[in-house]
């Protein structure tokens, strides 16, 4: 059986709807994938009043999620919630306090980019997301749909990267307090790409021990493309403080061919699976044979 469980829709930096998502994992050979939107659940409300309506088809199993950002020791990261429910009233009154941070995060980015002659930047965004929680790639494609740039990329080297101009500092929520919201909502928290922050052995090391004692289950072992010694230095790092291993693409869109939904390898056969947490057994999820 094939799990994703790190993708992306429109509720939040993706490029295809929840539908059109799900669709696709079923064309891809999908069997459990979870939609794990930044910081909202739209998203996951939106498939599952379809599905439960009937209006659509599909031998996909949902594994409702979310995308949380969070710190810890000063520096942010990402905490995927998965198998929630979305009900829980803790998680969505955690989940409005996230979309005010994005709000006000978006409206100093405007202020910022105004400053240095660009114009429309809040509205443009806005119109781009369609509705969906803001957040940096919305500018981003504002500014190339404007001619500021040609590129995404040059975007974010010129106004919105780390230590740019418009890279607006936010006070995210605690990890362990993110977590906590998580198995409230009867979840299991994942570090999600550790391989991604760049950090030291010695700071990755670090944070996976402060991830572990703040509660969390598991980290994402495999994120989209990546080299296999990768895979098993994090495999020798997840043994060694207990964590269980998850696996996603990091779907945002078709055009990131190396991040396609369900394009990444299978877990190694050591590895010890989140979907076999007995909190997730307990759901009904079937083992894999």
């Amino acid at each position: 059986m094939i799990f994703d469980l790190h993708t992306h829709s429109n509720a939040s930096d993706g490029l295809l709807s929840p539908e059109e998502l799900l669709a696709r994992a079923g064309l891809r050979g999908v069997k459990y994938l979870a939609l794990t939107d930044h910081d909202t659940v739209a998203g996951v409300r939106e498939l599952q009043s379809a599905l439960a309506a009937g209006n659509f088809a599909t031998e996909v199993q949902l594994v409702p999620g979310v995308e949380i950002t969070a710190s810890l020791g000063r520096r942010d990261y990402h905490v995927l919630g998965l198998w929630l429910d979305i009900d829980n009233p803790a998680l969505d009154q955690f989940l409005a306090g996230q979309a005010s941070v994005r709000n006000l995060r978006a409206e100093k980015i405007d202020r910022r980019l105004q400053r240095q002659g660009v114009t429309g930047a809040l509205d443009g965004a806005k119109e781009i997301a369609q509705g969906g929680l803001l957040s940096r790639p919305h500018f981003a494609r504002y500014l190339v749909a404007a001619g500021y740039c040609k590129k995404e990329q040059q975007a974010y080297k010129r106004w919105l990267g780390p230590g740019k101009s418009c890279d607006v500092h936010c006070e995210w929520p605690a990890v362990e307090t993110a977590i906590g919201v998580i198995h409230q909502s009867g979840g299991v928290a994942v570090l999600a790409h550790p391989s991604k922050y760049r950090l030291t052995r010695t700071r990755l090391i670090e944070l996976l021990q402060g991830f572990k004692a703040a509660g969390g289950d598991g980290l994402e072992l495999i994120s989209g493309a990546q080299e296999e010694s990768t895979t098993q230095e994090l495999l020798k790092l997840a043994e060694k403080h207990d964590l269980a291993c998850s696996l996603g693409s990091d779907f945002h869109s078709p055009e990131q061919v190396w991040c396609d939904i369900g394009s990444h390898k299978d877990l190694p056969s050591d590895a010890r699976p989140i979907w076999l947490l007995d909190s997730v057994v307990n759901q009904g999820l079937p083992r894999p044979i």
